[in-house]
C-alpha cells in the first residue's frame, strides 16, 4: 500500500488511534494515520519520508526487542507489544502496539498493518497493584484520583472464598463507556449482570488470570446500555497473603480502532482484487538494493519460474527490447538524478510467451529524510491490444486518405476529361451560330448550345458537391470588389429573365463598401444558384435581389443577401428536404425543370463554411425569398484580384466576331486535344485573319517552337502529356533573355479554382482561359496581353 494510496481511506483521519502500515521485512514505514502527531509530537511525513525515523524515537532497550519480535512473525500472525517512546516535546509515553502480517496475491508477507495506542495512563496504576508491600485498601483510597482519572474503563472484581466472583468498583470511564453505574454493579456477579451465556465467559476470564498469576490481556464485545463495545481487556490479580483476593481490570475501548481494522483490511481487499482484475500489474523497486516485488499477475505474463521477490532489477532490464533499450536507461538515470516524484513511460517488453509487449509504466519514487531515492512503487499496462487498435485505426485513416486523394485526382481528370468535349461542343456552336444559317438550322443549333451549358452545369455541381463531401473544399478570401461582382452576376440572368418576359431587378444599398475579403468565386456560385433558381421556377412577375448594410463598425460589415420572386413557391411540408443531396421538393419538378438537386446543398454547404446559413421563407403559389448574412472585413480602395482574374464564366454568349485585319501577331496555341486546337484556330482566325498561328500538342513542342518562332503571345492547355503547362511555362522563363520583356502566357484551365489560377502564376503565367472557352473572354484576353506586350 502506497502512501497516495492510503490517503484515500478517509475514514482513518477521525480516529484517535494511530493506523500505521510498515514495509515487511525492512521494517519501513509507508503509512501513518494523521493522529500520530497528537501521539508523538511529530507529522506523519517525518515517519515516511525518514526510514529509520520511528526506531530513533522508541528507547534504546526496547528497540531491538521490538525489531526482532516484528522480523520473527510467521504468516498472518497477530501480535501485541509494549514499549516506551520520547515524544517531539521530550514526554515518555508507554505505547501498545497490536498488528499482523500482510500477504501479496502470491502469498509472500511484504507489509505489517496495525494500530498503537497510548496506555500511559494504565500502567502506573496498575504497577501499584502488583506491589505487594502496599496495603491493598490504602492503595484504593490513596489512588481513587487515578483510578477515576484514568482514561481506561476500570473496574475491582473481589474473589470469594467460595470462588465467585463479585464486581466492587467501577470508575467513571466504566459508567461513560458502558452506561452501567456503580450502583448497578455493586455486589454482583458477572452472571447476575450479564446474563448466563456471557457471564460464564467473563467468570472463565477472571480464573485464566487467577491460574496465570500475571496480568493477561483478551480481546471481547458485549452490548452494554450505551451500546456494543469492543474491548481489549487486561486482567491484573492481586495476591495478600497468599492468596489472590482481587483482580483489577482495565478495558480499552477499541470499538473504533477495530472498525479502522476492517476499513483497512477491506480496502486492501478491494485493492487487491482490483489488481488481480485488471490488465495492470505492479512492482515495489528497492532503489538500494537493486531487488524488486512484482505482482502476480504480472509475474504469469512476464516473469519466470522464480518467486516473483527480491528479483534482481538486471531481469527487468533483460526484457526490455533492444530497439528501447538504450532510451530507458537513459530515461530512467535522468529520472533518479531530478528531483522528479511522478513519472510514466511506454517501452516495449518481453513476455513469458517470447512476444513483445507495449507497456505504459506509471512510477512514484520514495526518498529518505537526506533526499537519497529508497524506493520506486508502480503499475504496469499491458497497451498491447491499444496499440493493435492504434494500428488499425492508423491503418483504416491511412486507406481513406489515399482513397480521397485518387478519388481527387479521378475528379480533377474527369473535370479536364468531360471540359474538352464541352468546349468543342459549345465552341464549334457558337461559331456556327454566327454564320449564315436558315432561321430552323439556328434554333436547332441553340438548342444545342443550351443543352451543353446545362451539362456544364450538372457537372460542376457534382464537382462541387465531391469536394464538399470529402472535407477537401476551402475558401479563399481574396479582395473583391462587392458591387462589381454582384452586377456582373444580376446581368448574367438578364436574358434568360426577359426571355420568359419576367422583371428583373437589383438593389444596391448606397452604404455598402466597395472593398472587402470574401471568395469571389464561391459568393458568385450562390448568387447564381439563387438567382438562377428564382428565374427557372418563376413564370411570372419578378425576380429582386436586394443587398443591404446591416453593420459596419471596427473594420468589418455585415450584409444582408436577399432574392425574392413571385414564383411558384415551396410547400411547408417538403421545405425540410430542401438540403438534401439529390432531392428536390418534388420528383415532379425534377422532371418538368430538370437539375441534380445538389444546387441549395452546395449553396448552404458554402454559407456553413462562411459561418452563415441559407434562410427561407416560402408560400405555395405566392413565391419565395431566400436569404443570407455575411460578415466580412472591409479593404481599403485599390484593384482587387477579382478585377485581375475575372471568374470568367463558361457559358457561351453572342460574340463581336468582326474581323480585326491589323491585327497582325504571331500565337503559339499548345493544346493536345486535337478538336480544342481545331476551335481556338478558327475562333482566333475569324477575328484576326492576319495573325500567324502556331501548334504544338505537349510542352516539349512548345518549348522548341519558342526558342525557333519567338511568338508574341502563347494560349497553353495546363493538362497535357510528355511535359505539362506548369513545366513547360517555368522553362519557357528561363530561356527568356530580357526580364523586362516576357511573352505572355495564358493558361487554359478546366475549373476556374484559385488553387489552379496560384499554381498556374507560381509557374510563370499570365492570365488564364476557362474551359468551355467563351470567344468573348478569349478576343478580350488576347487583345489585352497583345497590347501591353507593345508598350
Amino acid at each position: 500500500m502506497t502512501q497516495s494510496n492510503s490517503l484515500e481511506i478517509q475514514i482513518l483521519s477521525d480516529f484517535e488511534e494511530v493506523v500505521f502500515s510498515i514495509g515487511y521485512p525492512k521494517l519501513n514505514i509507508l503509512y501513518t494515520s494523521p493522529s500520530i502527531k497528537s501521539l508523538t509530537g511529530y507529522e506523519s511525513s517525518f515517519f515516511t519520508k525518514n526510514t529509520n525515523s520511528w526506531q530513533n524515537i522508541i528507547f534504546n532497550e526496547d528497540r531491538n526487542l521490538l525489531k526482532h519480535a516484528l522480523k520473527s512473525l510467521t504468516k498472518t500472525q497477530k501480535f501485541r507489544l509494549r514499549f516506551r517512546i520520547e515524544t517531539n516535546d521530550k514526554i515518555i509515553k508507554y505505547i501498545e502496539c497490536r498488528g499482523r502480517l500482510i500477504q501479496n496475491p502470491t502469498d509472500q508477507s511484504y507489509r505489517i498493518d496495525g494500530i498503537v495506542n497510548d496506555i500511559s495512563d494504565l500502567l502506573p496504576l496498575q504497577s501499584l497493584f502488583r506491589d505487594e508491600s502496599l496495603d491493598f485498601k490504602h492503595l484504593l483510597i490513596e489512588n481513587n484520583m487515578i483510578f477515576n482519572g484514568s482514561q481506561d474503563s476500570m473496574f475491582l472484581i473481589e474473589v470469594m472464598d467460595s470462588g465467585d466472583f463479585v464486581i466492587r468498583r467501577i470508575n467513571q470511564a466504566y459508567e461513560r463507556s458502558t452506561g452501567i453505574t456503580q450502583s448497578m454493579v455493586q455486589g454482583k456477579t458477572p452472571l447476575q449482570l450479564l446474563g448466563e451465556e456471557l457471564g460464564i465467559v467473563v467468570v472463565d476470564n477472571f480464573k485464566k488470570a487467577i491460574d496465570a498469576k500475571k496480568t493477561i490481556s483478551y480481546e471481547e464485545s458485549f452490548a452494554m446500555p450505551a451500546g456494543t463495545k469492543i474491548w481489549i481487556t487486561e486482567l491484573t490479580p492481586i495476591e495478600i497473603e497468599g492468596k489472590f483476593k482481587y483482580i483489577v481490570g482495565a478495558s480499552k475501548d477499541i470499538t473504533e480502532q477495530k472498525a479502522a481494522e476492517n476499513a483497512l483490511k477491506e480496502y486492501n481487499e478491494r485493492y487487491s482484487l482490483i489488481l488481480e482484475a485488471s490488465s495492470d500489474g505492479w512492482f515495489d523497486w528497492d532503489l538500494v538494493n537493486n531487488t524488486v516485488i512484482y505482482s502476480r499477475r504480472w509475474w504469469l505474463e512476464f516473469g519466470n519460474d522464480e518467486k516473483p521477490e527480491n528479483v534482481p532489477i538486471g531481469y527487468w532490464k533483460s526484457l526490455i527490447h533492444p530497439d528501447d533499450a538504450d532510451w530507458v536507461s537513459e530515461f530512467l538515470e535522468n529520472i533518479l538524478a531530478s528531483q522528479r516524484e511522478t513519472f510514466e513511460f511506454t517501452f516495449q517488453m518481453k513476455k513469458r510467451k517470447g512476444n513483445y509487449a507495449h507497456v505504459l509504466s506509471k512510477c512514484y519514487i520514495q526518498s529518505d529524510n537526506l533526499g537519497n531515492k529508497i524506493r520506486m512503487l508502480g503499475s504496469n499496462t499491458d497497451l498491447t491490444e491499444t496499440k493493435k487498435i492504434e494500428y488499425t485505426l492508423r491503418h483504416a485513416k491511412e486507406l481513406a486518405e489515399a482513397a480521397n486523394i485518387a478519388k481527387g485526382n479521378f475528379l480533377a481528370n474527369m473535370s479536364h476529361e468531360i471540359r474538352t468535349p464541352l468546349n468543342g461542343i459549345i465552341g464549334f456552336t457558337e461559331l456556327l451560330l454566327n454564320s449564315p444559317l436558315e432561321e430552323e438550322q439556328k434554333e436547332y443549333l441553340k438548342n444545342i448550345s443550351l443543352s451543353g451549358k446545362s451539362l456544364l452545369e450538372l457537372v460542376n455541381q457534382i464537382l462541387d458537391f465531391s469536394k464538399i463531401d470529402s472535407g477537401k473544399f476551402e475558401l479563399e478570401y481574396v479582395n473583391t470588389n462587392l458591387k462589381d461582382l454582384v452586377v456582373s452576376t444580376f446581368n448574367l440572368f438578364q436574358v434568360s429573365a426577359s426571355a420568359k418576359g419576367i422583371r428583373l431587378e437589383l438593389f444596391l444599398d448606397p452604404k455598402l463598401p466597395n472593398f472587402v475579403s470574401l471568395d469571389p468565386l464561391r459568393t458568385r456560385q450562390i448568387l447564381s444558384n439563387l438567382i438562377g433558381n428564382a428565374v427557372k421556377f418563376t413564370h411570372e412577375g419578378s425576380v429582386k435581389i436586394s443587398i443591404h448594410q446591416l453593420e459596419q463598425k471596427e473594420g468589418m460589415v455585415t450584409i444582408s443577401f436577399e432574392v425574392a420572386d413571385t414564383g411558384i413557391g415551396i410547400d411547408t411540408k417538403v421545405r425540410s428536404k430542401l438540403f438534401d443531396s439529390f432531392s428536390q421538393a418534388d420528383t415532379s419538378i425534377t422532371r418538368k425543370y430538370g437539375g441534380t438537386g445538389l444546387g441549395l446543398t452546395i449553396t448552404n454547404e458554402l454559407l456553413l463554411k462562411m459561418n452563415s446559413k441559407l434562410n427561407i421563407e416560402s408560400e405555395l403559389g405566392v413565391g419565395s425569398l431566400f436569404s443570407f448574412i455575411l460578415t466580412l472585413d472591409i479593404k481599403s480602395s485599390g484593384e482587387s484580384i477579382s478585377s485581375i482574374f475575372e471568374d470568367k464564366p463558361s457559358q457561351v454568349i453572342e460574340s463581336n466576331f468582326k474581323q480585326i485585319p491589323e491585327f497582325q501577331h504571331d500565337i503559339l496555341i499548345v493544346e493536345d486535344n486535337d478538336l480544342n486546337r481545331k476551335l481556338l484556330a478558327k475562333l482566333l482566325q475569324k477575328k484576326y485573319p492576319n495573325s500567324k498561328l502556331r501548334f504544338a500538342i505537349d510542352g516539349v513542342e512548345a518549348l522548341a517552337q519558342f526558342q525557333t518562332k519567338k511568338p508574341d503571345l502563347i494560349i497553353m492547355d495546363l493538362q497535357m502529356p510528355i511535359m505539362d503547362g506548369y513545366t513547360a511555362a517555368i522553362e519557357i522563363r528561363k530561356l527568356e533573355l530580357n526580364p523586362n520583356k516576357k511573352t505572355p502566357i495564358v493558361a487554359l484551365t478546366a475549373g476556374a479554382y484559385y488553387s489552379v489560377k496560384d499554381s498556374a502564376l507560381e509557374s510563370g503565367m499570365d492570365d488564364f482561359l476557362t474551359k468551355p472557352i467563351s470567344a468573348t473572354y478569349l478576343y478580350e484576353t488576347v487583345e489585352k496581353w497583345l497590347s501591353l506586350s507593345r508598350m
